[in-house]
């Protein structure tokens, strides 16, 4: 006896409706009926019976649970209700749909420069984990600009777009499959590109010389010594300047406007932080913890008989929080931004918890370890590692020992 086919059926999440296709070589269904059976007690979870000319029939959400696997079965029915035989038995699973959506996009969704890192985050409560997935650039029309090629990390999940145009409006978008053929897609993200094209500073000048058979290069960047006694102590890529002082006294000169970067931790004191002065003329970056338990941060530039004075806003961070002041001249006008990177971890350190901690929070060398409940981190310098193959007998919560057989 004839029987119907039941189309493959993707990994879905049992808390949506969906919707199964049938297909049917015989007389006209009229109706078509589902029975699904769970896998584990080969017992009915849902039989139901549909009046309908389509070979299609909805499972209800909430009808099954996530993270199982069951059978299905299906049959058609035509005029006269004669049922068909039951379609040959597929297995399916059912999964909560993962967390996969771009992490890093600016709030204002503003991109500042003519390449773009994005990084996806990925989180899924059944620990299914993540096969493929492909990168898309869009026009303002959502036309198909680039693509990426097929990436297959499943840890960081990100790419970088390039050459993208100044005063440009976009669209983001990243399209993936879980291992076990769940589909995944962030949609489409709206970005806009805006920065500054430099013309009086660039990093390379390049001059051919025809004559000469060669180009000449030349950068406006100048390489600057420190010429005391005291010795500094670089720790995961950053000077350690508490209790001390970094002063530059020659071998560099800034005419015109200009934009100062200063990007550190530790610095939720109250203290002058950076100088600058050529002859009579200067300025001093400091901060000031206010009794509130606010912290600002305070430009001051000499101004004839004034002082120029710019405030920040008021701030509030942890000393481990990495803090960036810019400080921009233009046209003898100053600007004061400050920008706070919560949570600003350095190499060596672990988290553990059920969901991996984001790129922007983890460095190359730092680790993470599953566990039940929330996501922690644990600073480089808080926990002992133990390398033995006997379990230790002395240890703190968050220590780590590996070993064992």
């Amino acid at each position: 006896m004839a029987k119907p086919t039941i189309m493959r059926i993707q990994p879905f999440d049992a808390n949506k409706d969906f919707e199964i296709t049938l297909s049917w070589m015989g007389n006209r269904a009229h109706a078509n009926r589902v029975i699904i059976y769970d896998s584990d007690t080969n017992n009915v979870v849902f039989d139901d019976l549909v009046s309908s000319f389509a070979l299609k029939h909805t499972i209800p959400a909430h009808t099954l649970q996530n993270s199982k696997k069951y059978i299905i079965q299906a049959q058609t029915y035509d005029v006269e209700n004669i049922p068909s035989a039951l379609s040959n038995k597929v297995l399916f699973y059912t999964f909560a749909t993962p967390d996969f959506y771009f992490e890093d996009i600016p709030e204002n969704q503003i991109i500042t420069n003519s390449s773009f890192t994005a990084t996806i985050h990925y989180y899924s409560e059944d620990w299914e984990d993540i096969s493929k997935y492909i990168f898309y650039l869009y026009d303002a029309s959502k036309k198909q600009l680039t693509q990426s090629n097929e990436l297959t990390d499943g840890v960081d999940i990100s790419y970088t777009y390039k050459g993208l145009d100044n005063n440009t409006v976009y669209y983001i978008r990243c399209v993936g499959v879980t291992v076990n053929g769940m589909e995944l897609d962030t949609g489409y993200v709206e970005i806009t590109v805006k920065f500054e094209n430099p013309n009086t500073y660039a990093r390379i000048y390049a001059t051919p010389l025809p004559s000469q058979g060669c180009i000449q290069v030349a950068t406006n960047l100048i390489i600057i010594q420190y010429n005391g006694t005291d010795s500094f102590e670089y720790i995961d890529g950053m000077i350690d300047l508490r209790d001390k002082i970094l002063y530059y006294d020659k071998g560099f000169l800034i005419e015109g406007d200009f934009t100062v970067i200063i990007r550190g931790i530790h610095l939720w004191q109250t203290a002058d932080i950076f100088k600058m002065k050529n002859g009579n003329l200067g300025l001093t970056l400091s901060s000031r913890i206010y009794t509130n338990g606010e912290l600002r941060f305070r430009l001051l530039v000499p101004n004839g008989a004034n002082n120029y004075l710019i405030y920040s806003g008021p701030q509030v961070f942890d000393n481990t929080d990495m803090v960036t002041v810019a400080i921009r001249r233009k046209n003898n006008v100053y600007q004061l931004k400050v920008f706070i990177e919560l949570g600003f971890t350095t190499e060596g350190d672990i988290w553990y918890g059920t969901e991996r901690p984001s790129q922007q929070l983890m460095s190359d060398n730092d680790a993470w370890v599953n566990t039940d409940g929330n996501t922690y981190v644990v600073g480089k310098d808080s926990y002992t590692t133990f390398l033995d193959k006997a379990e230790p007998l002395n240890t703190i919560l968050n220590d780590l020992w590996l070993g064992g057989d």
